[in-house]
């Protein structure tokens, strides 16, 4: 599980009104609440391949209305240092998840899509593929 404050997305989801930010343990360990069904919001990052990395980026610029038949049966496969990395947080109930798509360029991962936000059944398909 990767550490909320490290990912490139942490300040979008700060200012997100759905989301509580809750500081414990003076202020070391930092927890990340979805409010409307007060669940636990989970971080990760996925390396991928740029195969995986190419079809998840053409899945997410697809238009929501068709996002179950994009995604289809598209499972990524994570592996060791990928060129792309997807940057992660989902909520435990499943009700929420933000994506954002990142490319290893010049010795950094570079954002290749927006902060995405899916609630309710949208967030419940896309959350399929992990």
């Amino acid at each position: 599980m990767a550490n909320i404050k490290n990912m490139q997305m942490w300040k979008t989801i700060c200012s997100d009104a759905r989301i509580s930010i809750k500081k414990s343990f003076f202020g070391l360990r930092t927890t990340a609440i979805y409010n409307p069904t007060n669940s636990i919001i989970d971080a990760h990052n996925i390396e991928l391949s740029p195969v995986d990395g190419k079809h998840m980026k053409n899945i997410l610029d697809t238009h929501r209305d068709n996002l179950a038949e994009a995604i289809d049966d598209f499972y990524p496969k994570r592996v060791a240092n990928g060129n792309y990395m997807a940057e992660l947080l989902i909520s435990r109930d499943r009700n929420f998840l933000v994506i954002q798509l990142l490319q290893f360029i010049n010795m950094s991962y570079e954002p290749v899509t927006d902060v995405l936000i899916f609630e309710g059944e949208d967030a419940h398909i896309v959350a399929k593929m992990f």
